[in-house]
């Protein structure tokens, strides 16, 4: 599948999507949501993926949305569609089986800031940049970012970081937990790279099973919550995969796991 604004790379069961508009700071136009969104529905059709690393090129995650693009759009109800355009292509990419982690380096402002947010785990250089700049542009998030950022950071700062558009660096994005691990800069992909093997190493049914049942756990009552994760260790306990786990530990040697 070709594209213009992003590259699309599977080695190894992992795959590695990357927004390439180094001119503009990889900002999103309209033609990168579509990408975006082909590019959701080829990993979606992955059956043997087991992570997604999604990035940036040339030291930037993504700077926001591209606003000489998408100031054509005028109008409130062009204004809904593309919010939920780009709301629905966010939510297949969460919504992958398997775990998506952001490589963070540089910029990550405005609606890139949303993008990294609908990732499972992120990864950020010690100086790259994260905020919500909506509000000078007299906006607001409109792509999920508030309530990814409210369920994260609780409503108050939630609140402050979206009301002020203050930008936060690693440390301090690490500190108020928009972030799960800060690394020298230029090191971000380089370390979601060794996290993704060390996940796509493990037994892939196992894998979806706990992104399945934390998501869902989620918007359940807790007592639902733990229940679901009985349903879901007893699918994995009666798997081949757990079988050949037990008996490559007897056997001291490195199990050979068929996602079965």
């Amino acid at each position: 599948m070709e594209y213009k604004n992003l590259t699309l790379e599977i080695v190894d069961r992992v795959a590695t999507l990357t927004v390439r508009r180094p001119g503009v700071k990889n900002a999103i136009d309209l033609a990168t949501m579509d990408e975006l969104d082909r590019a959701a529905g080829a990993l979606e059709a992955e059956r043997t993926l087991q992570a997604v690393i999604l990035t940036g090129a040339g030291g930037t995650f993504v700077s926001g949305g591209d606003l000489k693009s998408l100031e054509a759009l005028e109008g409130i109800e062009a204004g809904r569609a593309m919010s939920r355009k780009m709301q629905g292509i966010l939510l297949r990419l969460e919504g992958l089986e398997v775990p998506v982690i952001a490589a963070i380096e540089g910029h990550a402002l405005g609606g890139g800031a949303e993008v990294a947010l609908a990732c499972d785990i992120r990864i950020a250089a010690s100086d790259a940049r994260i905020g919500f700049k909506q509000i000078a542009m007299g906006i607001m998030v409109g792509w999920g970012g508030g309530q990814r950022l409210r369920a994260l950071v609780g409503r108050g700062r939630a609140l402050e970081l979206l009301l002020t558009g203050d930008i936060v660096e690693g440390e301090e994005a690490l500190r108020l937990g928009l972030v799960d691990r800060v690394v020298p800069s230029g090191r971000a992909l380089a370390e979601a790279e060794a996290l993704a093997r060390r996940i796509a190493a493990q037994p892939p049914l196992a894998v979806r099973a706990i992104k399945r049942a934390l998501y869902q756990g989620e918007a359940m009552p807790r007592e639902r919550g733990i229940a679901y994760e009985a349903e879901c260790f007893g699918v994995l306990w009666g798997s081949r995969d757990h079988s050949e786990a037990v008996k490559a530990y007897f056997e001291k040697r490195q199990p050979q796991f068929l996602g079965e």
